[in-house]
């Protein structure tokens, strides 16, 4: 039997840390009804708090008033054989900080041999911890571009659901913990438990890209004043051809400081940027009108529908039909795909 522990963070919404460990032991129990009473179990899972000391760990406050009761302090803790990491508040900076006490001791279990997985923002204090240099890992997509400013030795994947290097797990969202949970029980148990426990917990393990879940970028949070005007231009003009040249002239740059400032405050060049606002508003249409899927590319500047398919779908891992088929408005009628 494998123990667990799961770190409570201070402060962050309670489904992300009590979803895991109830998650877990559901996984489990589960398993226990089918194959008989006897069956071995695979989690021991235990909440860890941060503070208190012993047996007496002091209970973690969660957001809107929800009290979680460890079963033991960090200080007390026996290196286990797998750390989880739940995701830290909305509020990063500020959780961050509430929560760095964590890093020295998921640093030093995993010195002493524990795996050690991340789920959604989790992955800033695995980070933190160094644990991450070098090694591929993904976020939650909201996050992404901060940890990869934060942290530029990791290697991004934040498309990825589930990034697995052996002794460190990482996923997205904090509601995409069920996926981590699935994950870790075949990982650890098998198929045969890992599909046991999605029919029960009625979630679908096999997810493995956050791309169909991505609503917007960071595209945004930079400051550069001129850059942002040129985004809001180019927003505005989706249906039309953009030459990049002619773009650097309204605007009294050049081509080429055009390129190098737009990199800098948006992580992509302004071609780039093009694609990718024609996919989101494309995304948008989709999920919120019935209109016709060749008038939505017209709309969004593709007049070749297989150029329009191919970005759409290497943007969200789904065809435009597809995509509205699972997020568009109830009752519509898909005309093309």
């Amino acid at each position: 039997m494998l123990t667990v522990a799961i770190t409570a963070p201070v402060g962050a919404a309670s489904i992300g840390t009590a979803g895991l460990m109830d998650a877990l032991n559901k996984a489990d129990n589960s398993w226990a009804l089918q194959a008989g009473a006897t069956a071995p179990r695979l989690f021991d899972v235990c909440l860890v708090g941060l503070h208190g000391s012993g047996d007496n760990p002091l209970p973690v406050p969660c957001r809107d008033g929800v009290l979680l009761q460890p079963c033991t302090a960090a200080s007390n803790l026996p290196t286990p054989d797998l750390v989880v990491i739940p995701g830290l508040d909305d509020d990063l900076d500020d959780s961050f900080v509430r929560n760095r006490g964590w890093v020295r001791w998921i640093a030093a279990w995993h010195r002493a041999g524990a795996v050690v997985a991340s789920s959604c923002t989790g992955a800033f204090l695995a980070a933190e911890a160094g644990l991450l240099d070098g090694r591929p890992a993904t976020t939650h997509w909201m996050f992404a571009d901060l940890l990869h400013r934060r942290y530029p030795k990791v290697v991004l994947a934040a498309d990825q659901m589930i990034v697995d290097t052996g002794d460190i797990i990482s996923s997205g969202g904090a509601t995409a913990f069920l996926t981590l949970v699935l994950y870790l029980v075949e990982r650890f148990g098998g198929h045969q438990r890992a599909n046991l426990a999605a029919k029960v917990l009625l979630a679908d393990g096999h997810r493995s890209s956050q791309l169909p879940y991505v609503a917007f970028s960071a595209d945004r949070s930079h400051g550069d004043q001129l850059i942002h005007r040129i985004q809001q231009h180019i927003d505005g003009r989706l249906d039309l051809p953009l030459r990049t040249g002619e773009l650097a002239a309204h605007f009294a740059l050049s081509t080429r400081t055009l390129g190098r400032r737009f990199q800098a405050a948006t992580g992509r060049g302004p071609q780039a940027y093009l694609q990718h606002a024609r996919v989101q508003q494309a995304k948008r249409l989709l999920e919120t009108t019935d209109d016709p899927i060749d008038q939505i590319r017209l709309r969004v500047g593709y007049h070749d529908p297989a150029a329009f398919r191919r970005a759409f779908h290497n943007a969200t891992g789904l065809t435009p039909s597809d995509y509205r088929r699972r997020y568009g408005l109830p009752n519509h009628q898909t005309h093309t795909a």
